[in-house]
């Protein structure tokens, strides 16, 4: 330890030297093993002469187009003014192609397509061809293919007027005749005799068996079905058997249920034909026309509270809607 405090400069030179010449040894052991070192990366390098085929899609897509030339798309609105934008529900809308309707359930198109005003607010209640049929009304007869039916412009092309008519309410009336009761043996429906009762006047009861005729009326009795139904809430057997009793006038049968009051084949309707506001009844299975076209006849079905049904001369069946409050 003397020695080095004493020749420190001779010390650390003598230790570079031990280094550079470890370096070196290092260095010379790599060169001579250079070869082996690279031996597993060398190889021969594949030969292929094959050239993948060309994609010509896009050149043929090109070529395609170029025999296409363009063409003028036309605009229904005008080349030179901006197109008219609304502001609904807070968003900036374009009547022409925005799915946002202006006046649902009409599509903004329809309003375009029958020079229409679109920005009038009240444009569904209008009748600007002036045949009594609102805009709302001509588009609602649009065909089941999507086609419009009618013109609201034209006031020769309209719905049937038969559209316009509305049940403004069912007139019930009770059946004068009440079934009362039967006696007999219900298997052996000609054995019986049957209590008929009379609702509208004071007239004793009448007795009566199947094919005869009741008196005071234009009504005999025709047929009579046993029927037996289970009370839901006491589970006990009710009998509701039915009497058929016909008028011999016109042929109309009425159907009785025992000890129920029943409506009468007089019961009307009263409608109201839109158009020029008037009303009229009609009794049931009965037949009449509307102003317009007198030549055509419908016929009353069948009436309820909420609507009417009624018969075209085509044999159609055609509902009428309820009037609504105004």
């Amino acid at each position: 330890m003397d020695w080095i405090k004493k020749n420190y400069d001779q010390a650390i030179l003598s230790l570079v030297a031990l280094v550079l010449l470890a370096m070196s040894g290092l260095l010379f052991w790599d060169a001579l093993n250079f070869s082996d070192t690279f031996a597993s990366i060398r190889g021969e390098v594949p030969h292929n002469d094959k050239i993948p085929p060309l994609e010509t899609t896009p050149i043929d897509n090109a070529q395609a187009a170029l025999t296409k030339p363009p063409t003028w798309t036309g605009h229904p609105g005008s080349l030179f003014v901006s197109d008219k934008y609304i502001v609904k529900d807070g968003q900036l809308v374009d009547p022409r192609s925005s799915n946002v309707q202006l006046h649902a359930p009409v599509p903004n198109t329809w309003f375009f397509d029958h020079n229409l005003d679109i920005l009038d607010t009240d444009v569904l209640n209008e009748d600007p061809d002036g045949d009594g049929f609102t805009n709302l009304d001509e588009w609602k007869n649009i065909k089941g293919d999507g086609s419009d039916a009618t013109d609201p412009q034209d006031k020769n092309s309209h719905p049937a007027f038969v559209t316009k008519l509305r049940l403004v309410k069912a007139i019930q009336t009770r059946f004068r005749l009440l079934f009362a009761a039967y006696d007999g043996d219900p298997a052996k429906p000609d054995t019986l005799t049957f209590q008929i009762n009379t609702l509208d006047v004071h007239q004793p009861t009448q007795f009566r068996k199947l094919g005869e005729q009741i008196e005071n009326t234009k009504f005999k009795v025709t047929k009579f079905d046993h029927k037996v139904i289970t009370d839901q809430s006491t589970g006990a057997e009710k009998d509701v058997s039915e009497l058929t009793v016909q008028n011999t006038e016109t042929g109309d049968e009425v159907t009785l249920v025992l000890n129920t009051i029943v409506n009468s084949p007089d019961s009307y309707a009263l409608f109201k034909f839109l158009l020029d506001g008037s009303q009229f009844p009609v009794k049931k299975d009965k037949t009449f026309t509307l102003k317009p076209e007198p030549a055509v006849t419908y016929k009353l079905v069948d009436i309820k509270d909420a609507e009417a049904l009624i018969e075209s001369p085509k044999g159609e069946k055609i509902k009428v809607p309820k009037l609504e409050a105004p």
